[in-house]
């Protein structure tokens, strides 16, 4: 802070990248503290020259948060924003694969398989995309399910359910550290990628997902839209049940070939994505 205090006093021109300001839109999915750690880091960094998010969303949060947080924000600030790359092929992917990846992947190719990326921690929606398929399993929709993700914060409940649950290792399947080469695998033996969180700074596996031509199933939320566009079928749930009508709806279109395709979708590589944040940055830095 005191360092970068006074190489702006000295003309230095002082930008920031902002992925997210997800601890302090959504303060209940993250350990007790870190809404107010956050704000005054954003705080902090709103004294500088601008900021850099990874969406038009965060961009568009950050703006109406400072209206009611910093409402001296100068009026030269910059608020721009840029989007993420997905080129695994080309960022040194890691190898290797566990002994059952064979028996595991002719499992999910043999059903429809629905796969959740990322660490299990309350804002990505797993406790309730859970919920919502053991009602589905209940009623004799037999379908996969993959969580690809390592434990995150708050969900030893979660965790402990997984770990017990009777599906395990049948349609339910809890992946916690995999390689990219494993992953890129899994990808092409499922059927449906799902984007459940309740907020997100952009949404790499839709990207992802979408480099593959493999469908999404997405939470409808600003950043999910942006991203994807017209080639993800959207859901709005508050409770498991609502959530699992939703895969059902999907199935039907899934099973007539009439679900959106992610095909098409736009999406840069990590060089484009690099590229598009120097321009900005230049081109940002010359007009002041």
């Amino acid at each position: 802070k005191q360092y970068l205090a006074a190489q702006h006093l000295n003309g230095l021109k002082v930008y920031f990248v902002v992925y997210d300001l997800l601890p302090i839109a959504l303060p209940w999915a993250f350990p007790d503290g870190t809404d107010e750690v956050h704000g005054k880091w954003v705080r902090e960094i709103s004294k500088y020259d601008g900021i850099f998010c990874i969406s038009k969303a965060v961009a568009n949060t950050y703006v109406e948060w400072a209206k009611e947080n910093i409402p001296n924000l100068p009026k030269d600030f910059l608020v721009s924003w840029f989007h993420l790359g997905a080129d695994i092929a080309n960022s040194a992917p890691s190898k290797g694969l566990p002994e059952n990846a064979t028996q595991t992947l002719e499992h999910l190719s043999n059903k429809t398989s629905f796969v959740l990326i990322g660490t299990i921690e309350p804002r990505k929606g797993y406790a309730q995309t859970l919920d919502a398929f053991d009602a589905l399993w209940s009623q004799g929709v037999d379908v996969n399910l993959v969580l690809i993700g390592k434990q995150g914060w708050l969900v030893e409940e979660l965790i402990q359910k997984i770990q017990k649950h009777p599906e395990l290792n049948q349609r339910l399947f809890w992946l916690e550290s995999i390689s990219d080469e494993y992953l890129e695998k899994l990808y092409h033996a499922s059927s449906c990628v799902v984007a459940a969180s309740f907020g997100e700074g952009f949404g790499l596996p839709l990207i992802e997902a979408a480099s593959k031509g493999i469908p999404i199933f997405a939470r409808d939320i600003p950043v999910f839209r942006e991203v994807a566009g017209e080639h993800a079928y959207y859901f709005t749930a508050d409770n498991a049940n609502e959530y699992a009508e939703s895969v059902k709806a999907w199935l039907a279109l899934y099973k007539n070939h009439a679900h959106p395709t992610s095909s098409g979708m736009k999406h840069l590589t990590w060089k484009e994505s690099t590229d598009s944040l120097v321009n900005n940055l230049l081109s940002s830095v010359n007009a002041q």
